[in-house]
């Protein structure tokens, strides 16, 4: 039962208050101390949470692979699966819903995945293919990649060069036609490209790349991510990344907790007695008196 020593204000404000930010519903109410508790301890406990995990342990859609391509070539969002976790994780309010955000802009279609409409430089990791009558010979590189689209507006195809690391020092190739790119908003922090190589007169070589840029921050913190980005973050975190999904599912939980204080007041108890006349009037069988101000058991 409610307290009525303490003001409650409007509960359903103070409530919702709590659900967008843990503590300010508290803060609303004018109880000041338990406000700050519950904001400091709470978001500090989301917080690491995600620093832990890289910024990738908050995400409301799992994206499924549905063929040998990678999901983020698709123009159109791929096939996705609720993420269990963020529906303890978005019980924080404010600092979970963004995840929201990043899954309309993700299920919107994309027309990046084929279209460059602005220049693009950044670093390169993946690999060099040479086409033999073998088959494909693949080489991991690294380096540094520039292209821009082959016309002001944007186009299909770009022009551009890659400069690969080498034991022998930088290499530079022309870089031209098609490109692919991964989806402007996926939860990776890379970004897929494949793209062929040209010589000094534009013609096709029998080479390629295929590897992964950089992906704007805003593009992919809190976006749904798919099995095989999950795969690489327990292969380089390992139980690190298990850790900090489940300390983000506990602050989220615990937020529930600081909702349900701010919309009843604090469990204490008060108000659930039972009179003294009327225990003194039930209780004569020899029982000791009840101590005024003490809950019977």
């Amino acid at each position: 039962m409610a307290d009525p020593r303490v003001s409650l204000r409007q509960p359903i404000v103070a409530a919702l208050l709590a659900f967008l930010l843990p503590g300010l519903g508290h803060w609303y109410q004018g109880r000041r101390f338990k406000a700050v508790i519950f904001s400091v301890g709470i978001l500090l406990l989301f917080g690491w949470g995600q620093v832990l995990g890289e910024g990738q342990t908050t995400y409301s859609r799992l994206v499924l692979r549905a063929g040998p391509d990678s999901p983020q070539f698709s123009e159109v969002a791929p096939v996705s699966k609720s993420s269990f976790g963020y529906w303890a994780q978005v019980l924080i309010g404010m600092p979970a819903l963004p995840a929201l955000l990043q899954e309309g802009r993700f299920n919107a279609d994309d027309d990046s995945v084929g279209f460059l409409d602005t220049e693009i430089r950044s670093d390169f990791v993946g690999a060099l293919i040479e086409t033999t009558r073998q088959g494909d010979l693949r080489t991991p590189v690294t380096g540094t990649l520039q292209i821009v689209p082959s016309r002001p507006e944007g186009s299909r195809t770009v022009e551009g060069t890659i400069t690969l690391d080498g034991a022998g020092g930088a290499v530079s190739y022309q870089l031209g036609g098609e490109v692919r790119l991964g989806r402007r908003v996926f939860g990776s922090p890379r970004r897929g490209i494949e793209c062929r190589l040209v010589d000094d007169k534009g013609d096709f070589q029998s080479a390629r790349i295929e590897g992964t840029i950089q992906r704007s921050f805003w593009n992919w913190y809190m976006a749904p991510m798919d099995t095989a980005e999950l795969d690489r973050l327990h292969g380089s975190l390992s139980r690190q990344y298990d850790v900090a999904a489940v300390l983000t599912w506990i602050a989220g939980l615990l937020n529930l907790m600081v909702i349900w204080d701010a919309a009843l007041g604090p469990a204490y108890g008060y108000g659930d007695e039972r009179s003294s006349e009327a225990e003194g009037d039930g209780g004569g069988a020899g029982g000791p008196a009840p101590v005024p101000g003490k809950s019977a058991v």
